[in-house]
């Protein structure tokens, strides 16, 4: 199960959002934003972003 920040981070991904972004939308600092997608892509086993994204039911549009 993702957390709510490791969910919101895929999501920004999922619409072209850098990393930088996402982490002064979060209110965090980049590393902080590294670690919560690496969390989530382990807990997804998922080899790339992509791949977590699909995994996690992520899409564009969401």
């Amino acid at each position: 199960m993702l957390s709510p920040l490791e969910k919101s981070c895929l999501r920004w991904l999922s619409k072209s959002w850098s990393i930088k972004d996402i982490a002064r939308l979060e209110a965090k600092n980049v590393s902080e934003i590294e670690e919560c997608l690496a969390s989530a892509m382990a807990a997804l086993e998922a080899k790339t972003i992509e791949d977590a994204l699909r995994k996690a039911g992520i899409s564009a549009s969401d």
